[in-house]
Parts: C-alpha cells; structure tokens; sequence
C-alpha cells in the first residue's frame, strides 16, 4: 500500500507539471490568456531563405520589463519549483531561446530535469521561507534550463545565471516575484538579445556564453546544485559564474555583490569597474546568511559572483513583490553593467 500510494502521489505531480501545457496548447491558450489578461509572451520566430535562420527583429528587442511583467503576473501562480507555474515560466523561457536561435546544452530541449523533496513554508522575521518537510518523501519534478552562444574558442565558457522559482501560493496569496527574481531573469535575457544581435552582424564572442535559468533557488539552491554535480558544461571549461538576483529595487546605481570564492577577486573587480562605466557602485559584501546560487561554486575553483540591489531585502518574499516594485531606470542599468562585464570577459 505505500509504494502503490506513493506511485500515486508522483504520478500526481507529474501531472500537475505536464497538463498545463498539454490541455492548452497553441491558439486555444493564447486566446484565453488574452481574455485574462495576461501579458503577451508572443514570440515572432527566426526566419530566412534557404539555410541561412536568423532571429527576428522582434524577438531580439523585446526588453526586460515585458519579461518582468510576463513571469510575474498571477496566471504563473508564483512559480514555485515543482507546480505547474514554474512549467508556464520553462515553456515561456524556452521560446525566448528559440527565438534567438540559443545552442542547446542537453538532448532535453535546453531542460536540464532533476528531482525536488517536499517543502514546507515558514514565516521568519516576516519573509516566507522554504523547509524540507521531513514528513513527506514525495519528490516532484523540477528543470533548470540551458542555452548559448558558440565563441571563437568553444573550450572556454562564461556563464549568467539567474534563478527563476519563487514562493508559489502561501496562505492563499500570490507571491508573484517580480524584483526576486523576475527581474534578474529578465536582465539576463535582455542582454542575451543584444549579443545575439551582435553575433548576427558579425560580431561573436571569443569564447561560448551560456545562459543558465536555475530552478529550486528559494528551496536551497537545488537547481544550481544539481547542476554543479551533472553539468552540462565541463567545470574545467567554465571560466566565470555572473548570477543576477533581486536587482531592480532602491536606488538607482546601488548594488551590492556576494561572492563564493576567494578566487572571485578578479571577476569581482570587473563587475566593480563595469558599475563605475555605467555610474553605479557595486559594493562587495558579505552575505552572511544570505547567499544566491553563486554559493553553489564554492570549491570548485570557479570565479562566482551574484549581483543584487542594495536594498533587495525591502518586500523580500513578501506578496508586495510585484511589478509596481520594479524600478525600470534600474533594471536598464543592470543590463548595461551586465553587458559592460560580459565585453570586458568574453570579448
């Protein structure tokens, strides 16, 4: 009776995680989310003669803020690892790949798949937060997911992270994530547009860019964990990690920096002097219980740093984190300090 029960709760979650996307395919679910309301995610995709596919000029300047307003509108129930929100954001982050015409790391289409325990939520100092419910041995699925760009020498690779889970549903109200971390997902993918774009006219990297989307951040940094231990990409090729977290509140041209590694003092000071370019200060601090998934590097001698506001912590896992919260002017400067480091690294 255990094992038929416990067959029965996987068999669940998998089909909390695949009906969304099978029931409401195509035409039938845009049409009705233009009858909820929910923002447009409408991807006009690579076109050409003959051979030669090259990303549309819509997909590639599409910007941040529609990538915010996108991931954190209700209908995504705030992706929470594991539910069928977090299936809507993956199947919406893999169309913006395909649109840029993104390489592929995995034969899963840029899905990197792993296993996540049963959480439980918990109020601590008024922030919602995840536990391992030590009652529960369900695991339910959950995905990371993967693309790039080739450079010139296809042995070395720079990696932009973001994680893009957050708290789902508690106590029957949306945390719809906006700034944590709809906001470093969106400045990750802007800056990609731009480098396809680049790439397009004749301009590519030295080395690959990878982008990485990690999932189960809020749960313990699961997605980045498990990516460290199945990479996708050899660690020994992966030159540096810039992850971007909470980065589109306060004040304009105010960020700090978290670090996994004393290896990160270079990449550390790159990222310093690409602020200072775009005229903001990032300050490298210590986390001190806080950490994002750079932290999921430590000892694997990879240089890590995680990007955020100054003040990320304001409305932090709190309902209030919605699009209102999100200060464009800010989250434009994040790319810009994104993109100036990226040249500085891969160019």
């Amino acid at each position: 009776m255990k094992s038929r029960r416990t067959f029965l709760k996987i068999a669940a979650g998998m089909a909390a995680f695949v009906i969304p996307w099978t029931v409401l395919p195509g035409a039938l679910g845009q049409k009705l989310g233009s009858l909820l309301g929910i923002p447009s995610s409408s991807i006009e995709f690579a076109s050409g003669e003959g051979t030669v596919w090259v990303p549309s000029s819509k997909a590639i300047s599409r910007k941040a803020i529609e990538d915010v307003q996108y991931l954190s509108h209700a209908n995504l129930e705030g992706r929470r690892a594991g539910t069928a929100g977090e299936t809507k954001a993956l199947v919406y982050l893999e169309g913006q790949f395909k649109a840029l015409l993104l390489e592929s790391f995995s034969a899963d289409n840029y899905w990197q798949l792993f296993s996540i325990p049963s959480m439980k939520e918990k109020m601590i100092d008024g922030r919602a937060l995840f536990r391992p419910d030590e009652m529960d041995t369900l695991r339910v699925p959950a995905a990371n997911i993967l693309a790039g760009i080739t450079g010139n020498n296809p042995e070395q690779t720079l990696i932009l992270s973001a994680h893009f889970d957050h708290l789902g549903i508690y106590n029957g109200e949306v945390y719809p994530g906006a700034n944590d971390n709809a906001s470093g997902v969106g400045c990750i993918l802007q800056v990609m547009r731009q480098l396809v774009k680049e790439a397009q006219d004749g301009f590519a990297p030295k080395i690959n860019i990878a982008v990485a989307f990690w999932s189960a951040e809020e749960m313990g940094f699961l997605g980045s964990k498990y990516f460290v231990q199945n990479p996708l990409i050899p660690l020994s090729e992966i030159i540096a990690v810039i992850n971007a977290d909470t980065v589109a509140n306060g004040a304009v041209g105010e960020y700090i920096l978290w670090s996994a590694s004393e290896s990160s003092q270079t990449l550390i000071e790159t990222m310093k002097e690409a602020g200072r370019v775009n005229g903001a200060v990032l300050e490298h601090v210590s986390g001190g219980s806080h950490h994002s998934d750079e932290i999921s590097f430590t000892g694997t001698g990879i240089p890590a740093v995680t990007i955020l506001g100054k003040e990320w912590l304001v409305n932090n896992h709190t309902p209030e984190d919605k699009i209102s919260a999100v200060n464009e002017e800010k989250l434009e400067m994040t790319c810009n300090i994104i993109y100036r480091a990226i040249k500085s690294l891969a160019y």
